[in-house]
C-alpha cells in the first residue's frame, strides 16, 4: 500500500529529467545504460503501483499511447533475444493503441529491452516486449512516450474522490479527479 505518493512520484520526475538530458558516449556508455535500465524498470514498477491506488486520477489511469510494433518471424529464446533484426520484421511497421498499464507490463516483464540511440547520442526510445508477447510482437516505445508517462504520473495529485463500496465484492470503487 502506498500511503504518501510524493515519495513515489518525485523520483519519476527526476528520472524523466535525467533521461531527457542523457547523451551516451563511449566513456560512459556502460554506466549510463545500466542507469537507464534501473530508471526505466523501477520507474514503470512505480507507475504500475501508483495506478493501483487512489493516488492518481482516473484521467491519468486512462492514458493511451500509439505504439509501433513489428511482427515476430522466428522463435525468441534466451540465447537469441539480442538479435532483434533476425527475429522480427523491422521493415513492417504496425501501430496499435495501448493503455498505460499495458506499457508498464511490457517493461516490467520485458524479455527484450534494447535502448535505441540517435545520431547525437541521445536516447530515442526502446525496443521492448514482455515474456508473454515475445513470440508475437516487438514494440518500439519512443522516449517522449516514456517521459509523458513519468511526468504525468509524477505531477498527478488528485483533488477529489467520490468513493463507494461494491456490495458484491466488498471493494472500494471511486471516481478520482
Amino acid at each position: 500500500m502506498i500511503h504518501e505518493s510524493e515519495y513515489w512520484k518525485t523520483p519519476l520526475l527526476r528520472a524523466a529529467a535525467w533521461l531527457e538530458k542523457l547523451r551516451i558516449n563511449e566513456e560512459s556508455a556502460e554506466r549510463s545504460l545500466v542507469r537507464v535500465e534501473k530508471e526505466i524498470f523501477i520507474g514503470f514498477y512505480s507507475v504500475r503501483k501508483l495506478l493501483d491506488t487512489f493516488k492518481v486520477s482516473d484521467k491519468t489511469k486512462a492514458m493511451t499511447f500509439e505504439l509501433q510494433w513489428f511482427p515476430c518471424i522466428r522463435k525468441v529464446d534466451y540465447f537469441n533475444a539480442h538479435r532483434i533484426d533476425t527475429l522480427f520484421d523491422l521493415n513492417k511497421i504496425n501501430k496499435e493503441t495501448r493503455d498505460v498499464q499495458f506499457l508498464c507490463n511490457q517493461f516490467i516483464h520485458s524479455f527484450i529491452f534494447v535502448p535505441v540511440e540517435g545520431e547525437q547520442a541521445q536516447l530515442l526510445g526502446f525496443y521492448v516486449c514482455s515474456d508473454r508477447t515475445r513470440h508475437e510482437k516487438l514494440y518500439f516505445v519512443e522516449i517522449q512516450q516514456v517521459l509523458s508517462v513519468f511526468r504525468t504520473i509524477g505531477r498527478d495529485y488528485p483533488t477529489s474522490a467520490i468513493m463507494k463500496r461494491d456490495t458484491k465484492t466488498g471493494q472500494w470503487e471511486g471516481k478520482i479527479e
